[in-house]
């Protein structure tokens, strides 16, 4: 590696050199490897790599130190950079802190940025020539994201990170090489930019998105079309742009534009992710209540709680209420109560005895302990069994249902991940169709088989969750049985990484029947991911489902 640091990019900070083609080399062949990275036989040379557009230049560099020991973030040791025909001629070579991103045009111009040295958020963007004379440097303290080169090679532009009081934060930035200067500055609107393409005939440059959306600026720094690209945003249900709408009319729009903002929150209220969803109701019931549509707001605010009890209009909710009833209201109950309503599970409140903090338990001579053991000790008392694991029993038995037999090598692996199909190695992916199927044929030989198989790291339990016991595990699959059990991984697959978190603390099982309970104690809340998993798998298969509100007795 010293050698080829040495021959390619020479051994001093800024030095350039023009080094003939190795002999047998009349075009150079680049292979192509993942991330963006290239092995160039001729040159013994494998790193990042970029390419003209027409095939007659080529950039290569090392974010490296001189002797290629010490790679990434470092306080010093001068990365390198070279600039090569398509023979593999050396045209040029220098070095940078830490090189990256780089882009190389059509007539041998090019753009490096350089992460440099240390811990702070900064960067820079330099421009070179073909024959490796700087045309431009622009520092910027702000960690640099993307840039792009137009293919003339005049034209660049890069896009800043986050950097909490600087005023280079989160912003896009254009230079002009000829010039060796920046022509233009605007903050950044349309989030996460996946590549950048120049239009230098008409002095614009389009921002495409990772959904194929295209924003289109003028070398002025103008968005071009803003009141289009506002409606095409606000119709996909963008919320970011709804709430900069109704910012800018006060949340007061006229009725036309009530109109295209109620119709991109239907569209957004729509969507599978729960935090979209839930935001879009509380807009809407803004929108409402600024209208002074009580009933609809109320409505509306209802829906948002029952998806995302955190979604921040609990209080506001009961104000309207309060404040509107047309008669006195009947005392509402405490906010366990009614979240458990919204979700349409049981509410009871159970008395525990109270020690040092987050420290309960259920009878005078047992010690003290977390509260969902204290709760559970509760239930086993009424003479239910059951564990307090959240979603680790469930899914324990999800993957030791769905394997006949479960290879070794996958012991440890996320049973999300599993369905999922989100393993390295295709032997490892596995039909939806083909899982379910395994767990209606499931029996109680093949579930002690497996366990062995999944408790072998830790011994006694899953290595990740040492709640779960052998017999936990065997007693839940027979209260369940195939068929029932075939029904929650049915809709587990549908989205298991989803639907992996936000399981009830206790899963209790009695004659047959299986019930599920989150407990909250005093100053807990309710998550959009158990209301979520609430909503979506457990009281659609008819569970028993209950909030249990702990009070100190």
């Amino acid at each position: 590696m010293k050698g080829l640091l040495g021959r390619l990019f020479g051994s001093a900070p800024g030095t350039n050199a023009h080094m003939p083609a190795p002999a047998s080399v009349t075009r150079l062949e680049v292979e192509p490897f993942s991330h963006g990275l290239v092995r160039i036989r001729a040159l013994d040379f494998f790193g990042p790599h970029a390419a003209s557009p027409n095939g007659a230049f080529h950039l290569i560099w090392l974010d490296r130190n001189p002797d290629g020991a010490v790679g990434g973030h470092r306080y010093e040791g001068h990365g390198a950079w070279s600039l090569l025909s398509e023979d593999g001629t050396v045209l040029a070579t220098g070095r940078l802190e830490r090189p990256q991103d780089g882009h190389v045009s059509d007539n041998g111009n090019f753009i490096l940025s350089d992460w440099m040295f240390g811990d702070g958020l900064n960067g820079r963007l330099v421009g070179f020539g073909s024959d490796g004379r700087q045309l431009f440097m622009r520092e910027f303290s702000a960690n640099l994201g993307g840039s792009a080169l137009s293919g003339d090679g005049r034209f660049a532009i890069c896009d800043t990170a986050n950097a909490p009081g600087s005023v280079d934060s989160c912003r896009q930035f254009l230079f002009d090489l000829e010039q060796g200067s920046q022509i233009a500055s605007w903050p950044q609107e349309t989030g996460w930019v996946e590549r950048y393409e120049f239009d230098t005939a008409n002095e614009r440059v389009d921002l495409v998105l990772g959904d194929g959306e295209r924003v289109s600026y003028g070398f002025d720094g103008a968005m071009i079309d803003r009141d289009g690209r506002q409606r095409r945003r606000i119709a996909a249900g963008d919320l970011e742009v709804i709430r900069s709408v109704l910012k800018a009319v006060a949340d007061n729009p006229d009725a036309s534009m009530r109109a295209e903002l109620f119709a991109g929150l239907a569209v957004a209220s729509a969507s599978g992710e729960a935090w979209m969803r839930a935001r879009a109701f509380r807009l809407q019931g803004e929108i409402h209540e600024q209208a002074g549509e009580i009933d609809a707001a109320v409505g509306a605010y209802e829906k948002a709680l029952t998806i995302d009890p955190q979604v921040g209009v609990a209080r506001r909710l009961a104000k309207l209420e309060r404040k509107h009833s047309p008669s006195p209201a009947k005392p509402a109950g405490s906010r366990f109560a009614q979240q458990a309503g919204r979700l349409g599970i049981e509410h009871e409140v159970i008395e525990l005895e109270r020690g040092a903090v987050k420290e309960w338990r259920f009878r005078p001579d047992t010690a003290l302990s977390l509260v969902e053991a204290a709760a559970l000790d509760h239930y086993c008392e009424q003479g239910w069994s059951g564990v307090a694991a959240e979603g680790g029993l469930v899914l324990t038995l999800i993957k030791a249902a769905s394997f006949d037999p479960l290879p070794q090598r996958l012991a440890d692996t996320f049973v999300e991940a599993l369905y999922a199909q989100n393993v390295p190695f295709p032997e490892d992916r596995f039909e939806h169709s083909k899982l379910l199927a395994t767990i209606m044929r499931a029996s109680r030989p093949q579930i002690e088989r497996n366990w062995k198989v999944i408790s072998a790291t830790a011994g006694d339990t899953p290595a990740y969750y040492p709640a779960v016991r052998f017999e936990h595990v065997i007693d839940l699959f027979e209260q369940l049985g195939p068929s029932r059990l075939r029904d929650i991984a049915k809709i587990f697959a549908t989205a298991s990484y989803d639907l992996r978190a936000g399981w009830p603390d206790l899963t209790l099982w009695r004659n047959g029947e299986v019930r599920f309970v989150e407990v909250k104690a005093p100053g807990d809340s309710m998550h959009a991911s158990q209301a979520r998993l609430i909503s979506n798998l457990l009281v659609p298969l008819g569970f028993r489902v209950g909030l249990a509100e702990v009070r100190a007795r």
